[in-house]
């Protein structure tokens, strides 16, 4: 699919106006700080009379200053104004360029081109998406662009590969030359021509072990590729993860402040019935409508929290941000997750990719070395040659060949082949303290994410209960209120308590299941369901 192309006379414009613009506003600016030259002989004679009128000069002298001011002031208002990029010419800029993002999606699509990177029809705007966690998973793997970014990244390694063991091949090269040269013999001009053809093939023998090095780094960096794309996978199954359960959990928290809303309304109706016969104070019926009150706004809250986890989940999926979602699950769960903190650390130092990334730069930090000291050492190739040359086109008569050897060794450099050693040997350092700070990081970041499981999974089991006693509380102060025997406060305290436990109690599952979609991102491995990346020996990793 090409790149709209702006409209030439369209593009004047704008360039045109953002010129004006610009020297309007350059010259306003000049005007005012401009000096203007003064006469010697009037200088004095000004100055004698501001001796003599003081004060009087002075403030003259101020508001001709501030006169001067002002009128630039204007002058450069009036610059910018009248020459700026008007909103008509922005609007015209945009119509054109729909214009022509549409027109050359038309004619994409009448050529049958499959542009890979934009994604046209996907879903439509209109059409509701029904989703269960796999699917949510498998759908955002399946569109994510960061993923996508590194697959070619995985892909032009190969290439690299390919480049690096070219190193080792024959190099064949053809060479063809043509002259014509002007003369002088016996006082005559002589005009003569000349052609050669050449066929040439050079084998490198022996390079000092630099190509050698080359090609183990080339396949080291498609081991570091291939991890990078499993650490986005890794990273987009979270998000994926993580919006769906969010968006679950605002939906349950939608349901509890909108059965709060109706449980206060059947209150206030009660109450305003009671004082209607005189049974119920007017401060009851004030109190009952400021909590409803109070209860609809953060209904209307919990509704706008819906739309907006819909709407992050639609943009992790690469869907229409209209598109209604229906989840499968009504309940965030919470399912037995059985592992000990020294597993999850001995998965996370053999399958987190960030380990192995971190291992194989350390690998590429020795082979570096290898290619630094390759300066110090000699170079040896053979080669075979077969020339033509002749005075007619297209010259190739006569012929010559040849067989060649050579080695080639810097005794003296000024000392920079020994300083790229020493650079490199200090990277190797570093890449090992790399290392090592990675490790004790992940270990952290394992031992965080598991905490917060604990805690989580403890949460849910005491506002599993606390619920129960909320709702009991609620029905006995509503009875007790009926009867005449509670007060409107306890009432309305018993129901904001069971709100604020079914409150916790979500948040609590949300962090439980969330949290083991995180301990699961820092091991590397998805326990749960048995999948487990190996290390990929086949590229040449040691770890």
């Amino acid at each position: 699919m090409g790149v709209p192309v702006m409209d030439k006379n369209l593009y004047k414009k704008i360039v045109v106006a953002l010129m004006i613009s610009t020297l309007g506003t350059v010259s306003a600016w000049a005007a005012e700080e401009a000096v203007v030259p003064v006469d010697l002989a009037q200088a004095a004679v000004a100055d004698a009379a501001r001796d003599t009128a003081g004060q009087k000069a002075s403030r003259t002298s101020k508001k001709a200053v501030r006169a001067v001011k002002d009128q630039t002031t204007v002058a450069r208002t009036e610059a910018i104004g009248t020459s700026d990029v008007t909103p008509q010419l922005r609007e015209e800029l945009a119509q054109k360029i729909t214009s022509d993002m549409e027109a050359s999606a038309k004619r994409a699509a009448a050529r049958h081109d499959d542009d890979p990177v934009i994604v046209v029809g996907r879903v439509a705007s209109d059409q509701a998406v029904d989703l269960t966690l796999p699917k949510t998973v498998q759908m955002a793997l399946d569109y994510n662009r960061d993923i996508k970014v590194a697959h070619y990244a995985l892909t032009s390694s190969d290439f690299d590969i390919a480049i690096a063991k070219a190193g080792k091949m024959p190099q064949v090269g053809y060479t063809w030359s043509g002259a014509r040269k002007m003369g002088q013999a016996n006082g005559r001009d002589v005009i003569a021509n000349s052609f050669g053809n050449s066929f040439s093939v050079s084998i490198p023998l022996y390079t000092g072990g630099q190509v050698e090095n080359e090609i183990a780094n080339a396949k080291l960096n498609k081991t570091n590729a291939q991890e990078e794309m499993l650490r986005v996978q890794q990273a987009t199954k979270y998000s994926a993860v993580e919006g769906y359960y969010a968006l679950l959990a605002y939906q349950e928290l939608r349901d509890v402040y909108h059965e709060a809303v109706d449980n206060l309304q059947g209150h206030l109706d009660n109450v305003t019935a009671q004082y209607n016969v005189g049974t119920k104070a007017k401060v009851d019926v004030l109190s009952s409508n400021v909590s409803l009150a109070n209860s609809k706004t953060t209904a209307v809250t919990a509704d706008n929290n819906v739309a907006i986890a819909e709407s992050n989940l639609n943009n992790i999926l690469g869907l229409p941000l209209q598109t209604k979602l229906n989840l499968a699950d009504h309940q965030l769960p919470f399912d037995t997750y059985d592992i000990s903190l020294q597993e999850a650390i001995d998965y996370a130092m053999k399958y987190r990719p960030e380990v192995l990334q971190a291992a194989v730069a350390v690998q590429e930090a020795e082979h570096n070395i290898g290619i630094a000291q390759a300066g110090n050492r000699p170079t040896v190739s053979v080669g075979a040659g077969r020339g033509w040359t002749d005075d007619d086109f297209p010259g190739v008569d006569d012929h010559n060949w040849s067989i060649t050897g050579g080695v080639s060794w810097s005794l003296w450099d000024g000392g920079a082949t020994n300083a790229r050693i020493k650079k490199s040997k200090e990277a190797l350092l570093s890449a090992r303290e790399t290392e090592q700070k990675t490790r004790e990081a992940v270990q952290l970041e394992v031992k965080q994410a598991y905490l917060n499981i604990r805690s989580a999974a403890q949460k849910v089991e005491e506002t599993t209960a606390v619920i129960d006693q909320a709702k009991e509380n609620y029905r006995i102060q509503n009875i007790r209120y009926q009867a005449g025997v509670g007060i409107n406060l306890d009432v309305l305290d018993a129901q904001l308590s069971l709100n604020e436990a079914q409150v916790n109690h979500i948040q609590a599952l949300y962090d439980y299941n969330v949290g083991i979609a995180k301990l699961e991102q820092a091991m590397g491995v998805d326990v749960r369901s048995g999948v487990i990346h190996p290390s990929l020996t086949a590229t040449g990793y040691k770890g």
